[in-house]
């Protein structure tokens, strides 16, 4: 893939800025610029628009934030590459702020038609940001990385240089392996493992100690292990007695199958007999039987046929009432709809007014009598009539008479006026009291009356007078009336369609044989069934027509068929079928018995010499089975016996195992060893994860290091002007001088180990350019070069240009003249822009 156009429309100090890779015959590219000019800008550019921008990961060395310094938007832009078909690709990545993914939107363009993104990154195998960065730029960070390694590091950096995130595997092997030194040291005492050991070394020891008690234990083991080899011993020798009764008892069962075998052969017989003519007889007489069934069936079906043929004329006069019946079937559904409009409406007046429904079913007189007997009631005005008119009572009057007395002897003679007007007082008062509860007794005696009379018509038309307004019930009422009276006619001609549904469906009943239902559906489904009926009829009579036609051909293939079966009986020399039959049973019999002599011999064929022996003397085999029955009763009851001393002494040894100090001894050994197995295994897994990321480090570099060594090797003596001519990977790295003197990385330079470092990187892009071939990006990485040294990267880079893009971003006015190259200079500032 060789780019040939960047297009930035924002992205770090850039808007609106293309570049023209327009040189066809040269694949290095320079960029001259001092700092800040924004070359590290452009080569952030190129692998952020190929791998996303990773806004939301400012902390990633590899993906910086280059937000555009003024606020426009979209940020992002396009790269244009030229794969070796001569397809051009075009790569836009745009990101608008606060809109989509933080890596920004991809869109990917083949001659300009859209296509999934994996069309591109198919064909570079898929790599990541990571890996590209790794591999095919070259950088101050990266040379920072390398001077920051320590020397004893540094070899293991270069052998495992092109693994995919080779650093992070390494620092996750470090890990693992520090976390496995935590947990175990071999000479180590805190370390949790090594306590745990001491623990279970101190455990066994007291386990040890309380074993002692268990010596005749012991010894009863030992007896133990004595009967149970016993035991074995003589369960072998049954099992040997065993398999040769069995043997022997096989042989036997054998024998009525031997018999049946020889029996089998003297019953075999040659029969001439042709399947393939008995085949022909066969479907002969078999298509001779069925066209005599058919033509049965057909004649059975005629005559059927002849005898249901009747008038059908009443069935169709019936069909044509159908649509008189749909009318009546409308009609009979607004009836119903009507009368529970009806019955809606009397129930709304019964609910709007709950006196009307004590009055419902009242006549004309009864309603007037009702009137009536409402006028002649006491309204409640009546028990508030005061008695305002009553007279003061005896009592009154002697007080105001002694009132008056009062007041005329205060004149005369002051003590009796003031007695005499207190004694008229006191008598006023009295008179007073007893005329008012005069006049309350009177009013409750008239308010009971009221009272009475009132609940007397309640409880006589059964309604409230609290909520009873005569006018509105009146006016209610005949509602009601006229309610019932369209009530009673909408039932009357709902029963008269009914009545004239009944008597089409006695008709309908009388004519199909069987009872109609006196409902619509029913009598509109007979009405149906007889159309069907009708068009069953005409269907048989068409029928009827083409069974008479199937009849006479059946006759003609019938007589045809007599002629063929006759020929073929006359070659086989059979009068009939039946006969034919007979030789034909006789073959199968003939076919079964040799079927059966080849199963016998099948599965006789491993003991045929035995039941040939077996068969010629019957009587010494009978015994030597009654021998072997003999000696296996004899060793099951030795067996038995063994089996119970066993028993006898398991017993003893399970009571004396069951002791409860060593028990817990035991429980406390066994609960250690787990919490050792426990954490052994957590020391064994951090300890296996770090040996298998180490492993896979080295399988993933084996495959490609030695090829990549041997280009390395060039390319270091290239990049020293042979000063440095071989490179040795074995316990350490060594370099080796023109000399002949091999010299330890740490002792190299550092121009001279970044010069290792290029070759090596360098020397992996060149082994994997048949996959991924991609623009290598050198952002001012000769800095530690002095003169000579730019010289052989110059010659370097010319022949890695051969076969890889190259593109170099430098400030290095010398770089720039010796690379004898024209530049795309970039100007600090806003030039650019």
């Amino acid at each position: 893939m060789k780019l040939i156009k960047i297009k930035i429309v924002n992205f770090g100090q850039f808007s609106n800025f293309t570049i023209d890779f327009d040189l066809p015959n040269s694949d290095i590219d320079v960029f001259y610029g001092a700092n800040e000019a924004g070359k590290s800008t452009i080569v952030a550019f190129i692998k952020q628009v190929m791998f996303g921008f990773h806004l939301a990961k400012h902390s990633s060395a590899f993906f910086e934030d280059y937000k555009p310094l003024a606020r426009v938007s979209p940020m992002g832009g396009s790269l244009f590459f030229e794969n070796d078909d001569h397809e051009l690709y075009e790569l836009e990545r745009l990101y608008a702020s606060g809109k989509g993914s933080k890596l920004g939107t991809l869109t990917v363009k083949r001659n300009n038609q859209v296509v999934p993104e994996n069309i591109f990154f198919d064909q570079i195998k898929n790599i990541n940001g990571g890996f590209y960065a790794d591999s095919f730029i070259f950088n101050q960070d990266m040379l920072a990385k390398v001077g920051q390694i320590q020397q004893s590091d540094l070899l293991e950096r270069i052998y495992y240089l092109g693994a995919a995130n080779s650093d992070k595997l390494l620092d996750l092997r470090d890990y693992f392996a520090k976390n496995a030194g935590t947990l175990f040291k071999k000479a180590g005492k805190n370390p949790p493992v090594n306590q745990l050991l001491k623990q279970l070394q101190d455990q066994e020891n007291h386990v040890r100690a309380s074993e002692n008690e268990f010596v005749l234990y012991q010894d009863l083991s030992k007896d133990y292990k004595e009967q149970e080899e016993a035991l074995n011993k003589q369960e072998q020798k049954q099992l040997e007695l065993q398999t040769k009764y069995n043997d022997l008892e096989k042989i036997q069962k054998l024998i009525p199958s031997y018999e049946k075998l020889h029996d089998l052969k003297q019953q075999t017989k040659p029969i001439a007999f042709d399947s393939e003519q008995y085949q022909s007889a066969q479907t002969l007489t078999m298509q001779i039987e069925n066209l005599r069934k058919k033509q049965e069936k057909i004649a059975a079906k005629l005559s059927e046929f002849r005898q249901n043929q009747n008038d059908d004329s009443n069935e169709k006069d019936l069909i044509q009432k159908k649509p008189e019946v749909l009318q009546w079937q409308t009609e009979y559904h607004n009836c119903i709809q009507k009368e529970a409009q009806i019955k809606n409406d009397e129930q709304q007046l019964l609910t709007l007014d709950p006196n009307l429904k004590q009055v419902a079913g009242f006549s004309q007189e009864q309603i007037l009598k009702l009137q009536d007997d409402y006028r002649n009631l006491p309204n409640d005005k009546t028990k508030n009539e005061a008695a305002d008119n009553s007279k003061p009572n005896s009592v009154m009057l002697i007080g105001i008479a002694a009132v008056v007395l009062g007041i005329v002897l205060l004149f005369i003679a002051r003590a009796f006026g003031l007695l005499a007007l207190a004694l008229g007082a006191l008598l006023l008062l009295s008179g007073y009291f007893q005329q008012k509860q005069q006049k309350n007794s009177d009013q409750a005696q008239r308010i009971q009356k009221v009272r009475q009379k009132r609940q007397a018509f309640e409880n006589y038309y059964h309604v409230n007078l609290a909520h009873f307004d005569i006018n509105s019930l009146i006016n209610d009422w005949r509602q009601y009336q006229v309610q019932q009276q369209k009530l009673e006619s909408t039932l009357v001609r709902k029963k008269e369609v009914h009545n004239e549904l009944a008597d089409l469906a006695a008709q309908i009943s009388q004519i199909i044989g069987q009872n109609v239902t006196v409902d619509f559906t029913s009598v509109l489904a007979a009405l149906d069934q007889l159309s069907k009926k009708l068009e069953v009829a005409r269907s048989q009579r068409e029928e009827q027509i083409s069974l008479e036609n199937n009849l006479a051909e059946s006759k003609e293939e019938l007589h045809d068929s007599n002629i063929k079966l006759k020929m073929i009986f006359a070659r086989a020399h059979v009068a009939d079928f039946n006969e034919y039959q007979q030789i034909k049973d006789q073959s199968e019999e003939q076919k079964e018995i040799a079927r059966q002599i080849a199963v016998l011999k099948s599965n006789l064929q491993d003991d045929l010499n035995q039941l040939e022996d077996f068969t010629k003397d019957k009587e010494k085999s009978t015994q030597k089975l009654s021998k072997l029955t003999e000696e296996l009763s004899l060793i099951q009851k030795d067996i038995q016996q063994t089996q119970s001393a066993i028993a006898e002494i398991k017993v003893k040894m399970t009571a004396l195992a069951n002791s409860t100090v060593v028990f817990a001894e035991k429980q406390k050994l066994a609960n250690l060893r787990t919490s050792l197995k426990n954490l052994s295994a957590d020391y064994l897994s951090d300890l296996v994860v770090s040996k298998w990321i180490a492993r896979a480090l080295d399988l993933a570099s084996n495959e490609r290091f030695p090829k990549m060594l041997i280009t390395a090797k060039e390319y270091l003596r290239l990049l020293t002007n042979n000063r440095y001519n071989d490179i040795d990977i074995d316990k350490k790295l060594t370099v080796t001088r023109f000399d002949g003197k091999k010299i330890k990385v740490q002792y190299l330079s550092r121009g001279t180990s970044e010069q290792l470092y290029f070759a090596l990187k360098l020397a992996f892009v060149e082994q994997i350019k048949d996959q991924i071939n991609l623009p290598i990006l050198i952002d001012d990485s000769f800095v530690n070069f002095d003169d000579t040294r730019v010289d052989e990267i110059n010659k370097l880079l010319h022949k890695i240009a051969q076969n890889n893009q190259v593109m170099i971003f430098t400030a290095q006015t010398s770089l720039v003249d010796k690379m004898q190259l024209k530049p795309l200079t970039l100007t600090k500032g806003t030039k650019n822009v």
